[in-house]
């Protein structure tokens, strides 16, 4: 009897040590899956939210002054949109087909829709 024992005893430490493994397999799975989906879902909502600061900017006239770049001019903006973003809006609105801009020019460029 004391093989049959051991042996019964030995399946059920094997089959506890086996749904333990599966149970931490299934923890790992399901914490992979909410990083994932997680990540993926705070990315849309950043990206709509970028977005919906783009779609909202007006554009006040400004004079280029000597020394003034598209990126100089939208890093002067004070929003809070990354320079390139506002580079290309600034080229769109001013349809603009390259970067040059000449000393004198009146460039059309976002301001912040909450100030005056």
């Amino acid at each position: 009897m004391s093989t049959c024992t051991s042996s019964i005893r030995h399946y059920r430490n094997y089959r506890n040590y086996r749904m333990r493994k599966l149970q931490r397999q299934f923890c790992s799975y399901l914490l992979l899956f909410f990083v994932i989906f997680g990540g993926m879902g705070w990315f849309v909502w950043d990206w709509n939210q970028a977005n919906s600061k783009v779609e909202a900017l007006t554009f006040q006239p400004q004079i280029v002054q000597s020394g003034d770049t598209l990126w100089s001019l939208a890093e002067n903006t004070g929003l809070q949109i990354d320079t390139r973003t506002l580079v290309l809006k600034i080229m769109e609105f001013n349809q603009l087909t390259d970067s040059t801009i000449q000393t004198g020019q009146v460039i059309y460029t976002p301001a912040d829709p909450l100030q005056p």
